[in-house]
């Protein structure tokens, strides 16, 4: 009954807005999700999940909210916001701008990233001199793909209803090889677009920063209540907040 409630999604086009709640009824019971939140260094780990020698198998979810149960469990990968989100904004000028790239999902890309042309510009433009939102360059930064899903997208929802003992492990793009080997078993030899640098690479005046800190204030929120939960680990904490 399942697959044909897939295909009829298919056919009319709503599997992807469906496909949590369709995951919810589907899973198997206590299946592990792997919450692949985008430019973590998750296109690594999924690489080498084959080499897996614990915690085998993972449902990894991706560009979509993760489905929640009691008896699931869950592997988180995140990183710190600010690097995630340069990380992200230089990714995409590349493929969009740079190599031109074109895709129906995010239109507005190329004349965003186009007109502000390095992240800097952006985040100084987020908020005005007296602290007040600006809903242009807000909306500007919603419109870039990996920034719109950004950690709180993934995890806000999740972390209001699952118990701490549901999440095994988060995953920390900072410290990446350890944590693969301590949570999976396997030494991690793909490096698929990583960059392990979790301060910014100086190209963010104070601003910038102190603006993009702002900005991603529920992405904090979501790490440090991992934090608080025990799942990340104290120097690695420290040197993203």
């Amino acid at each position: 009954m399942f697959r044909m409630i897939g295909w009829v999604l298919r056919k009319i086009g709503l599997y992807k807005h469906a496909l949590p709640y369709y995951q919810r009824l589907t899973l198997p019971h206590g299946s592990t999700v792997l919450i692949h939140i985008g430019k973590c260094g998750g296109g690594s780990l999924k690489r080498g999940l084959v080499n897996a020698t614990k915690n085998i198998g993972p449902i990894v979810v991706h560009m979509q909210k993760p489905p929640y149960r009691a008896d699931l469990k869950y592997i988180i990968v995140a990183r710190d916001p600010i690097a995630r989100v340069e990380s992200a904004f230089r990714w995409r000028y590349r493929l969009v701008v740079a190599e031109g790239m074109r895709d129906n999902v995010y239109r507005d890309e190329f004349d965003i990233l186009s007109s502000y042309s390095n992240l800097n510009r952006l985040a100084e433009e987020l908020y005005t001199e007296a602290g007040l939102p600006v809903a242009k360059a807000q909306s500007a930064m919603k419109s870039i793909h990996h920034i719109r899903e950004d950690i709180a997208f993934y995890l806000h929802d999740l972390l209001e209803k699952c118990e701490p003992e549901q999440v095994i492990a988060v995953l920390m793009q900072e410290s990446l090889d350890s944590d693969i080997s301590k949570v999976f078993g396997y030494e991690n030899s793909f490096n698929v677009r990583l960059n392990r640098e979790s301060a910014t690479n100086g190209s963010l005046s104070l601003l910038g920063l102190r603006n993009l800190r702002r900005f991603l204030a529920d992405d904090y929120e979501a790490l440090m209540k991992l934090y608080c939960w025990g799942k990340i680990d104290c120097d690695v904490f420290r040197r993203i907040v």
